[in-house]
C-alpha cells in the first residue's frame, strides 16, 4: 500500500457468504483480530487519501449532489462511487441546488476522505 499509494482503498472484513462454498467453511480468525487489522490498513490508507486529496485542492471539478446533510451538499465526482468514496461538501448557502444535480465547484480544502468546494 504504501509503495503503491492506491487512490482508492476499501476494506472489509471476512464475513461467510450464505451459498458459496466458503460459506460452509470454519471461520479461523477472531472479530477482534479481523477488527484490528481492517483498522491498521485504513490506518495506512488515512494518510495516502489525504495526500490524493490535498492535491485536488484549486482544480475544479464537475460534481453530481446526491443529497443534503446538515449544512451541506454532499456531492461527488466522476471518480467517486456513491457511499463508499471521497464526497464533496458544498456549503447550502451556495445557493439552490436540486438532488441530481450535475455543478461545476473549486475544491477549497481536503480531508482525508472528503474534499470542500465552492460552487463556481
Amino acid at each position: 500500500m504504501e509503495q503503491y499509494k492506491f487512490n482508492r482503498l476499501g476494506v472489509f472484513t471476512y464475513s461467510h457468504e450464505g451459498g458459496t462454498h466458503a460459506g460452509t467453511l470454519e471461520d479461523h480468525v477472531a472479530d477482534e483480530i479481523k477488527a484490528a487489522r481492517a483498522e491498521e490498513i485504513m490506518g495506512i490508507q488515512h494518510d495516502i487519501s489525504f495526500m490524493h486529496n490535498q492535491a485536488l485542492v484549486g482544480t475544479e471539478q464537475k460534481i453530481i449532489i446526491d443529497r443534503i446533510e446538515g449544512d451541506f451538499y454532499m456531492g461527488r465526482t466522476q471518480f467517486d462511487s456513491p457511499d463508499v468514496d471521497n464526497e464533496v461538501l458544498l456549503p447550502l448557502s451556495s445557493g439552490y441546488l436540486r438532488l441530481g444535480d450535475f455543478v461545476n465547484v473549486r475544491i477549497t480544502d481536503a480531508e482525508p476522505f472528503d474534499l470542500i468546494g465552492e460552487l463556481l
